[in-house]
């Protein structure tokens, strides 16, 4: 089988903040198999990019799509990359979501989450921005 990418996005604005994050699962062969999205509550930039993560990995586990596939997990953000791979970098505040982010890596066994330039994930950006707008 082959593999299968999420291009996910998060971002926040404003005070009180507004939030939102998106994504969108695409197949070896760029064909659409998902979008996702939905708004957030008081999320600071960071929260949002790693809820995008957290909720790409957990749709992926919940669905057929699992099944003998490798998953790239694409994000425009260094930080949140470099955090996923080093656990001693990663802030205490988002313990819990890293819990369930290593828990699904663990049960999809073979997934990358890897940074991606802003312009590289701008579909992710696309699925997003009516959340803010609302």
């Amino acid at each position: 089988m082959g593999y299968l990418k999420f291009n996910v996005d998060g971002s926040s604005s404003g005070n009180p903040r507004r939030a939102g994050y998106g994504g969108i699962l695409k197949g070896d062969t760029g064909k659409l198999i998902a979008i996702l999205s939905g708004p957030l509550k008081n999320s600071d930039s960071d929260l949002t990019e790693l809820t995008a993560i957290r909720i790409a990995l957990e749709v992926f586990v919940k669905s057929e799509w699992e099944n003998n596939r490798d998953l790239a997990v694409e994000t425009d953000s260094m930080v949140i990359t470099s955090w996923c791979f080093n656990p001693v970098l990663r802030q205490w505040r988002f313990a819990e979501t890293y819990k369930i982010i290593d828990h699904c890596t663990i049960l999809v066994q073979n997934v990358k989450i890897v940074y991606v330039c802003r312009e590289v994930n701008n579909c992710a950006k696309t699925s997003k921005s009516s959340m803010l707008l609302a």
